[in-house]
């Protein structure tokens, strides 16, 4: 599988066959977890983004996927995502996604899709946005590339291991004591064949679940203090997405900002930001819930 077509490969899919309308499978494998078969969570997300865009008309780009995951997905067997037509409207559509594994369904999500035209720029609505952090004018190339082992990215029925399509170059971090004020700011970009919406905003999916923990809690080790240093993602519960820019392009740098607002009572409050590096237009908006655990201390 070359390196440069990995995530189209990955985010893509196909009608399953012998099945109902609107009733997709994934097109290639799913990404494994580090630990145990069951598959990455990113992949579900962006797959079922995939399957909703094939039901809407080509002008129509998502806007916004929230959903929740309910029973593990095993890496190893084909998903099929259920498209239910919740609503179609002229200007806004939205769609009910359910992935299942022939059995009871394993994830869920209400996917909305907004018509291009309305998402132009149009003096009679409001329009502002967080502006891009200032780096002191660093670009992506002043930074060595970073891989994030911990993804694990092993695919197919081999369980191969492939390097993640993703340039990671992190900018300096600063050490806080408060864990709610960690913050990590990094250049990212990714290799995809495609000038399609519908294949770049999945992909953005994709890298919203990519590293997530990691990027947050343990983009310097040594400077993260113990009590963070302690915990570890197990489970995301739920995932929120919001795209803001329906031209947004995975293989231009952006800058991604990572934190953690809020822990307690074995879960985990995670957020990602998005910014196009070049323009400073706020690309897409990230929220999560997980449940964590603490690390195994190493003997």
């Amino acid at each position: 599988m070359a390196t440069h077509s990995l995530l189209g490969v990955l985010t893509s899919v196909t009608p399953a066959p012998g099945s109902k309308p609107d009733i997709y499978t994934n097109e290639g494998s799913l990404i494994r977890q580090p630990v145990g078969e069951a598959a990455f969570g990113g992949s579900i997300l962006s797959q079922a983004i995939s399957a909703a865009y094939a039901t809407v008309q080509p002008e129509f780009d998502v806007y916004s996927s929230q959903s929740s995951f309910l029973r593990p997905v095993t890496a190893k067997s084909k998903v099929n995502y259920h498209v239910e037509r919740t609503a179609d409207g002229r200007t806004f559509c939205t769609r009910a996604v359910r992935a299942t594994q022939g059995g009871p369904c394993l994830y869920v999500a209400t996917i909305s899709f907004q018509k291009r035209s309305l998402a132009r720029d149009n003096d009679s609505t409001l329009k502002y946005a967080d502006p891009l952090p200032d780096f002191g004018g660093v670009r992506p190339y002043d930074i060595a590339k970073q891989d994030f082992q911990q993804i694990g990215f092993h695919v197919g029925e081999e369980d191969l291991e492939v390097s993640p399509p993703f340039d990671w170059r992190l900018l300096p971090f600063k050490s806080v004591r408060d864990p709610a004020q960690i913050r990590t700011h990094a250049f990212v970009r990714a290799e995809l064949m495609s000038t399609r919406h519908a294949s770049h905003l999945p992909a953005m999916a994709l890298l919203s679940d990519i590293s997530v923990l990691e990027l947050s809690l343990f983009a310097n080790w040594e400077s993260v203090h113990e009590e963070i240093q302690a915990l570890a993602m197990s489970t995301t519960l739920n995932s929120q997405i919001s795209f803001h820019a329906p031209t947004a392009k995975i293989d231009e740098w952006m800058v991604c900002e990572s934190g953690t607002s809020w822990a307690a009572g074995g879960r985990i409050t995670i957020y990602q930001r998005f910014w196009n590096a070049a323009t400073g237009e706020l690309l897409m908006s990230c929220a999560q819930d997980a449940v964590i655990k603490r690390q195994q201390p190493q003997l």
